[in-house]
């Protein structure tokens, strides 16, 4: 049985991620920080935390796939963002996930694994207007996904969603923004990014690409 390691399962994404590789037939390490996820063999450890990350890694041992789903969200114009809002952000969406890569890249290359990165169309477009520091976020675990797939030549791809359903979001600008430029008018469902992470998973020949899932957003 395969062996695949997920970080931010407590999301709803991580949620549709988790049942997906279960019914898949994975067996699945789930990773948390605050509240134990329902699915999978929970792992605790905080993405800020290098030696949680590191005891977190030598406890599982060897995977066969790593997805790099946890991240963290915030808005702010640039002149009022408070540089450690800015920090915090890239502290979890790019140093985190650095520490997690690197602490299976040797049980990924014993076992010809891959790595899945959660992106996003912010990567590729200027956001919502007030994002610009998630935005370069986002950006940079891009280059990082095409960068270290040519360094140590496994399959490492990311995915890139454009805006997810939340009930939170009902009613909100964003979500009406996003609806009126996407071609469907609709947010874009987690369980169709699991099935594109999942994809991407057990693909061979795809090498360092973002893959966008977003509905036609970025075609209008």
């Amino acid at each position: 049985m395969k062996r695949v390691f997920l970080t931010g399962s407590s999301s709803p994404l991580g949620d549709a991620i988790a049942k997906l590789f279960l019914e898949s037939g994975y067996e699945l390490y789930s990773s948390y920080r605050s509240r134990e996820p329902g699915y999978g063999i929970p792992v605790r450890m905080d993405l800020e935390n290098g030696e949680d990350i590191l005891e977190a890694a030598r406890a599982v041992g060897d995977i066969d796939i790593l997805i790099n789903n946890a991240g963290i969200f915030t808005e702010g114009l640039q002149d009022s963002l408070k540089e450690e809002d800015y920090d915090r952000v890239f502290e979890v969406n790019m140093k985190g996930l650095f520490r997690v890569t690197k602490a299976f890249l040797p049980a990924l290359k014993r076992r010809d694994g891959s790595i899945v990165n959660i992106s996003s169309i912010n990567a590729i477009h200027p956001g919502f207007g007030t994002t610009a520091h998630y935005d370069a976020s986002k950006g940079a675990v891009s280059a990082y996904t095409r960068s270290l797939s040519y360094e140590t030549g496994l399959r490492i791809n990311a995915v890139a969603p454009g805006l997810m359903y939340s009930e939170y979001l009902i009613g909100s600008d964003v979500e009406k923004r996003f609806r009126a430029r996407s071609l469907t008018g609709e947010l874009v469902r987690q369980e169709d990014v699991a099935k594109l992470v999942l994809f991407l998973a057990e693909s061979r020949g795809i090498y360092g690409e973002t893959i966008v899932l977003d509905n036609g957003y970025l075609l209008g």
